[in-house]
Parts: structure tokens; C-alpha cells; sequence
């Protein structure tokens, strides 16, 4: 009896141990509905040279997002390469433009209504890989047809879709501009932290990581065949950056993470920036809990630089453990055999490990290494190759400082999504609004020529009165004419609203049954 009581207690204490996780996630309540928009835009309009990764980007995000069980929706334009790599990512994107993403969003706000209807907590997450910019002191993101000022973020995926919580995760030049409003009049304001910030920067409700914050470049890497920042991110959320080992990563951890991955790189250019504002709640970035069924655990042991391919060659996750420190990484399902090489300083030095795809907890001391086949080149190897070069700990995350982003320093870049027409039609109509009061002084002075003198009979006088009547009515016309073409022209080239809302200007004369004619336009402001 005794010893069928002493093997119980051994079995609960190792099921206890192995279930650790799920039981971490099952006690702290039903999850919340999760659902994620990723937008990867390898295309600029706005003149920037393209990206070759974005849209890897996005495929990379969709497969982090469905692993941590969000309803993911992806919008980009997969080249070759990306589409035989991520063929199920593939069959469901679509276009990055705007049309889709209103369908998107529309669909997204549909079942957060309905998961709230049943009481179920809702978190959306917003991603984006791609070119932006600032326009009037105003970040932006560039889909394939149009820009997405802040304010439109703000109004299409924290308003229209309604999220308990909503974390945007975004990689563009001049992004933290997004959370950037202006003041009474226009002006620029100095910030000194996202407290004082307008439009996303000041919802309670909205987290924000953020890269780049000024003009440096966005940068991609061959060897990982995405963005610098979005591989660094996405490695952070399968697990890397857990530092506490709680089974959730929270914006100070994901911020410390790749602040010192790209510690090591001397020159600045090469260096990704991110800021990280955290919703007013301190609610994590994400859950890892439900995924951590399938894991891989590389203990405090055996400390140093890993990398993690599939089969495809596809990198999907770097990380630097220290010494001491427990790292546990998400094993996407389905991924099949997954390849874990460390990393030496020289490349014909590193090591690789064949990750089965059973079973589902892999421990780096069961694993068995053999040299590795992989010889990275490339034009950047020297400086990305000390990525990751520095251990990520706990103590990296508490010495990390949370640095406020220098708005009023950065430099504001204007650009146009293609040739403008406000700038030649404004001046057209101020060249119509010139030529009908020319007009107009016409017809009043030749009305005056048109009196009958005061001989003419009574025909001729009725005649004369007939021209001077016809001359006023062509008066009146044209001074009113002039009057809405100055005004409309005046409007379209002073006023910045309009510049930003890529709406289109038409402008026509139409005649009236009765006389005369009716300058109108129409447009959105």
C-alpha cells in the first residue's frame, strides 16, 4: 500500500512538473478570443526604394499568430520565393490595399461583437511591415494605394473594431510619428514621453511596439530572409524574450530583448530602434501558456547563441541564452523536424541539432549535435552577424531603461503617394476665377456700351434694353463663377486636410434651364 501510495506521489510530482504550463493557463480563467491583421508592403509609393522581405515578414507573422491561437488575417503581395515557402499563407493573402483591409476589419469587428455578446474578453493585434513616413509632422504607413495616417489607425482597427485590449506591433521608418499629434493650429510640440502624446499614444486601451522612430533604414537580412526588427520580434514572442519564465511576455521584456540583440552592432545605421508603450492595464503583449505544450527548454547549462530553422531553410527564431537562465521556446505545430544550431563565433563552428517533431517537450540535453552544413555570405554578414551576440537574462530586463521617444528632434520627410492633382487643378481654378471676372468687367462695361441714345425710336429702345438685360445676366454669372473658382482654388491649395485625404477633386459647368450657368466641385475635406 505504502508503496503504491510513494509511486503516485513520484508520477503527480513529475505530471506536475511536465503540466506545469497548461495548469499556469487553465487557473487564471478562460483566455480571451485573439485576432491578428498582418500587412507586410514590399512596394513603395511614396518613392522609397522597395523592400525585398515584407512580405516574408508577413507570412512569419501569420504562423506566430495562428500558433499562439489568434484568428489571423494577412494582407500582402507574396513574390515567388515567399509563396512556395509559406504555400498555406499563400492561399489566403490578399492584396495590401485599402479596399481589403476595410473588408478585414469589417470582418474582425463582426466576431469581436459576437465574442462579446458572449461575455468572452477580446485582444486584436495590428502588424505591420512595410515603408512609412511623415507627411505634415504625421507618421504614416503605406499600403499599395493609399497612406494610413495614425488617426486612421485609430479610427479603422481601435474604434471600428472595438477590442478589449488592441497592440500594435509595427516596423516602418518614422513610426512612432503615429502616435504624434499636433497642437492647437498645426504646430509641432516637443514630447517628452507617451504620456503627453495624442491619438494612439494616449488610448488607454492600446499598446504599441515601434520601429523604426527616425530616418534610419529599415533593415532586412538575407540570412534571415525577413526584417531585421520582425525576426528579432517574432523570436521574442515564440518564447526567447520570457525572462521570468512566466509563460507571458510583457513590453518591457520583448523591448529589453531586442534593444540587446542589436546591442553588439558598433555603428547606429545598423541598429533597429524600438519603443514600447504598454495599454494602462500593464496586460502582457501575449500568452505563451497555450502554446508551451510544444516546446523546446535549453536550461541554464548550456548557455549561448542559437538560431532555429525548419525544413524549408526558413529562420524562424534567434535567441542568446546566459548561463542560468531557462529559455523555452514555441514548437510551431505541424512544423515537422525543426534544426537547432548553435552558433560560434566562426561559422564553420557551429553546431546543429535535428529537433524531432515527437515529443512534444524537447530538452537541449537529449538532443545530439553534428557540424552544420550552413555557410552564410552576404554584403551585411559582418555587422548582422553580431546580432544576438549578447546573453538575454532576467537582469538584462531589470537594468533595461525605457527611453521616451525624441519627437521634437526627428526630422519630418513630406511625400506624395504619386502625382497630386490638388496643387494643378487649385491653380486652374484660380485661373478660371481670374478669366470670369475679366469676363464679368466685360459684360458690365459692354452693358453700358449697349444703351440706345436718346433719339432711338421705340423698337430700338426696347432692343437696346433686351442686350443690356442678356449683358447683366452674363455679369452676374460670371462674377459668381469667379467668386467659387478663387474660393474653391484657394481651398484646395491651403488647406492640409485635403492634401491627406487623397480624395478626388472634379470640377464642372453646368447650364440652367433658365439662364446662365453653375460652377460646381466636389471633393472630401
Amino acid at each position: 500500500m505504502r508503496r503504491g501510495w510513494l509511486l503516485a506521489l513520484v508520477i503527480g510530482a513529475v505530471g506536475g512538473k511536465v503540466d506545469a504550463v497548461a495548469a499556469a493557463s487553465a487557473g487564471s480563467g478562460p483566455p480571451p478570443a485573439r485576432f491578428a491583421i498582418i500587412v507586410g508592403v514590399n512596394a513603395s509609393i511614396t518613392g522609397d526604394a522597395p523592400l525585398r522581405y515584407a512580405d516574408d515578414d508577413a507570412a512569419g507573422y501569420l504562423e506566430l499568430f495562428r500558433t499562439l491561437g489568434a484568428r489571423t488575417y494577412v494582407l500582402s503581395r507574396f513574390d515567388d520565393s515567399t509563396r512556395r515557402l509559406h504555400p498555406q499563407a499563400a492561399a489566403e493573402v490578399q492584396d495590401p490595399v485599402r479596399t481589403n483591409l476595410g473588408r478585414v476589419v469589417d470582418q474582425v469587428a463582426a466576431d469581436v461583437a459576437l465574442a462579446r455578446a458572449r461575455n468572452v474578453a477580446t485582444v486584436v493585434y495590428f502588424v505591420y511591415a512595410g515603408h512609412g513616413n511623415v507627411d505634415n509632422g504625421r507618421g504614416y504607413l503605406a499600403l499599395e494605394d493609399e497612406r494610413l495616417f495614425g488617426a486612421d489607425l485609430e479610427r479603422m482597427i481601435v474604434d471600428r473594431i472595438g477590442g478589449g485590449q488592441t497592440h500594435f506591433i509595427i516596423d516602418a521608418c518614422y513610426s512612432v510619428f503615429l502616435a504624434f499629434s499636433r497642437g492647437p493650429g498645426g504646430e509641432r510640440r516637443e514630447v517628452h514621453g507617451f504620456s503627453t502624446l495624442g491619438g494612439l499614444g494616449a488610448r488607454a486601451g492600446v499598446g504599441l511596439l515601434l520601429s523604426t522612430s527616425s530616418a534610419r533604414e529599415s533593415h532586412e537580412w538575407s540570412e534571415f530572409q525577413a526584417g531585421v526588427f520582425s525576426h528579432e520580434v517574432q523570436s521574442g514572442l515564440l518564447g526567447a524574450a520570457d525572462a521570468n519564465s512566466d509563460g507571458q511576455i510583457d513590453y518591457r521584456e520583448i523591448a529589453a530583448f531586442v534593444e540587446r540583440a542589436n546591442a553588439s552592432i558598433p555603428n547606429e545605421r545598423f541598429r533597429p530602434d524600438v519603443y514600447a508603450k504598454e495599454p494602462a492595464s500593464a496586460t502582457p503583449l501575449v500568452d505563451l501558456r497555450p502554446g508551451l505544450a510544444r516546446r523546446l527548454e535549453v536550461d541554464g547549462a548550456h548557455p549561448g547563441r542559437y538560431a532555429v530553422e525548419d525544413t524549408r531553410g526558413v529562420r524562424i527564431a534567434d535567441f542568446h541564452s546566459a548561463s542560468g537562465q531557462l529559455t523555452r521556446l514555441i514548437r510551431p505545430a505541424g512544423s515537422g523536424p525543426l534544426y537547432l544550431r548553435r552558433l560560434a563565433e566562426k561559422a564553420d563552428a557551429d553546431l546543429e541539432y535535428v529537433m524531432e517533431a515527437a515529443p512534444a517537450v524537447l530538452r537541449f540535453e537529449d538532443l545530439r549535435p553534428q557540424p552544420s552544413s550552413a555557410q552564410p555570405r552576404g554584403a551585411a554578414q559582418d555587422s548582422f552577424r553580431l546580432l544576438f551576440s549578447l546573453p538575454f537574462s532576467q537582469q538584462v530586463v531589470d537594468a533595461f531603461v525605457v527611453r521616451q521617444p525624441a519627437i521634437a528632434e526627428a526630422p519630418v520627410a513630406e511625400h506624395r503617394s504619386g502625382p497630386s492633382l490638388r496643387r494643378p487643378v487649385g491653380f486652374g481654378l484660380l485661373a478660371v476665377g481670374v478669366a470670369a471676372a475679366a469676363g464679368g468687367t466685360w459684360a458690365v462695361f459692354s452693358a453700358l456700351d449697349a444703351r440706345a441714345p436718346a433719339t432711338a425710336s421705340q423698337a430700338q429702345l426696347y432692343e437696346a434694353n433686351n442686350r443690356i438685360d442678356e449683358r447683366n445676366d452674363w455679369a452676374r454669372v460670371l462674377y459668381g463663377v469667379s467668386g467659387v473658382a478663387l474660393t474653391a482654388g484657394a481651398v484646395l491649395l491651403l488647406w492640409p486636410r485635403l492634401a491627406e485625404s487623397h480624395a478626388p477633386v472634379a470640377v464642372g459647368l453646368s447650364p440652367r434651364a433658365e439662364g446662365g450657368a453653375v460652377l460646381g466641385w466636389s471633393g472630401r475635406f
